[in-house]
């Protein structure tokens, strides 16, 4: 698959931070969407480094690296652009969650080998290719009737993870990294990243949640858990397939849900409406 630049126009001013029917969904995304330019800063810096050194004899590599880099750039600035709301309104505690996505990357970046980094890299690409699969195919009824902007920002950016599901992989195989690597890889980010991502969640639901009786906040820290476990429940299957030392992630196909979402973004101008509004495609015989 080759990968594709969106400029998705998708970010108001005016958007609302709780743009989900269930607000928990929405804010434990939101709390993702906190982390994840300092993630993706890191992610383009490894690349840069498999793409510049160690793709001689890699041409392709080289070509998807650039492209992959250009996609993350993207996701970063729209992100940000998200994000300023939470920062402008005083959320006490996200920067220190910032200031430790910063410090830990960078930490890794000078004392671990590049291919530590490269499997980590592979492992949270990994991790995100299975959560586009469950947040595109099973999460309609959470993106939709909200807001639009919040919604499209996360639809868009999941599709083109799943999209460039491929490339860190294949940066790992080109130099060197083998099985047990890559799983080494895949479990330190699944358990930092998530680390991270709960942290800003915890800070933005204790704004959500500081007017709420005992027992509306107690009804919305399990709605919390409701949510991860359902998650987690259907990423499950594809996360196993990642431990067989003969996966590949190219294998896993592109649906057509994935696909009419990466069509509605590369779309030009103004986007004001909620890609989980649309009806799905028909199914093929």
């Amino acid at each position: 698959m080759t990968l594709k630049i969106r400029k998705p126009d998708i970010i108001r001013d005016e958007a609302d931070l709780n743009w989900s029917p269930v607000p928990e969904f929405a804010h434990i995304l939101n709390g993702a969407s906190v982390v994840i330019p300092f993630v993706e800063h890191y992610l383009n810096a490894v690349m840069n480094d498999v793409r510049r050194n160690h793709c001689a004899n890699h041409p392709a590599l080289a070509q998807e690296l650039d492209l992959f880099i250009e996609q993350e750039t993207m996701h970063t600035r729209l992100h940000r652009a998200f994000n300023k709301r939470m920062f402008d309104a005083g959320y006490d505690g996200l920067k220190a969650v910032t200031d430790r996505a910063t410090n830990d990357l960078q930490r890794m970046r000078r004392t671990r080998s590049l291919k530590f980094n490269v499997a980590y890299c592979a492992g949270f690409e990994t991790t995100a290719t299975f959560s586009a699969k469950y947040l595109l195919e099973q999460c309609d009824a959470l993106f939709r009737d909200g807001d639009a902007f919040g919604a499209n920002l996360l639809q868009w950016h999941v599709a083109e993870e799943f999209e460039h599901r491929t490339s860190c992989h294949r940066a790992l195989e080109a130099i060197g990294g083998g099985y047990w690597l890559r799983l080494v890889g895949f479990a330190y980010s699944f358990w930092h990243i998530n680390i991270l991502f709960g942290q800003a969640s915890n800070v933005i639901f204790g704004r959500y949640r500081a007017a709420m009786t005992p027992a509306q906040r107690r009804r919305s820290k399990r709605m919390v858990w409701k949510l991860k476990l359902r998650q987690l429940a259907h990423m499950l299957p594809g996360l196993i397939r990642l431990v067989t030392p003969g996966y590949d992630p190219a294998r896993i196909t592109l649906t057509p849900r994935i696909a009419q979402a990466l069509d509605f973004y590369a779309q030009k101008g103004p986007i004001a409406i909620n890609f989980a509004d649309l009806p799905r495609p028909a199914r093929t015989a």
